[in-house]
C-alpha cells in the first residue's frame, strides 16, 4: 500500500512539473500612445531643460535623448493606481495597478515663436489592454511650467502677472 502511495504521490509531481513547462511564454506588446499637447512662449532648449528636471522630479529617468528631432523618451515604470485605467464599460474606469508599465515620451515641436511640448504614455500590460488617464502626463506639464515661470510673479484675482 505505501509502494502505491509513494508511486502515486511521484506521478502527479512529475505530472504537475510538465504542466509547468507547457505554458506559454507571453510578450507584451507595447501601445501607441495618446498624446497630450501644451503650447509654451519658450525656445525647445529651455523646454528640453524643463523637461529633463520634470521627468526625474517625478522619477522618471531618462532612456533616449534624440535632441535633433526633439524626442525624450523614459524608462519603462511601473504603472500607478491612478496613472491608468481598464475600460470596463462605457462610463466605468477600473483604476489599479496590475503589473503593467508605462514609458513616457516627449515630443518637442517649434511653431512660429513657440514651442509645443506632446507627452504620451506608452503601456505594456499582458493581462489586459490599459489607457492613461493623463494624470502623469498633466503632472509633467505642470511642473515645466513651474520650471519656466519667472522669480518675479505677482499673484491677483485674475492669476499670475509675470
Amino acid at each position: 500500500m505505501k509502494k502505491i502511495f509513494s508511486l502515486s504521490c511521484l506521478f502527479l509531481f512529475s505530472i504537475s512539473l510538465l504542466n509547468g513547462c507547457t505554458k506559454t511564454y507571453a510578450v507584451a506588446k507595447p501601445t501607441k500612445p495618446y498624446m497630450y499637447k501644451q503650447n509654451f512662449a519658450n525656445s525647445p532648449n529651455d523646454l528640453y531643460y524643463a523637461l529633463r528636471w520634470a521627468l526625474r522630479t517625478y522619477g522618471y529617468p531618462i532612456a533616449e535623448e534624440d535632441l535633433q528631432n526633439g524626442v525624450i523618451k523614459s524608462h519603462y515604470v511601473p504603472v500607478r493606481a491612478y496613472s491608468h485605467y481598464v475600460p470596463l464599460y462605457i462610463d466605468r474606469k477600473d483604476y489599479g495597478a496590475n503589473g503593467a508599465y508605462h514609458q513616457l515620451e516627449v515630443r518637442l515641436v517649434p511653431k512660429s515663436g513657440n514651442t509645443e511640448v506632446m507627452i504620451g504614455s506608452r503601456i505594456q500590460s499582458i493581462v489586459v489592454p490599459m489607457k492613461s488617464s493623463g494624470t502623469e502626463e498633466h503632472m509633467i506639464l505642470d511642473k515645466v511650467a513651474d520650471y519656466l515661470r519667472s522669480a518675479n510673479v505677482q499673484v491677483t484675482n485674475v492669476g499670475l502677472q509675470q
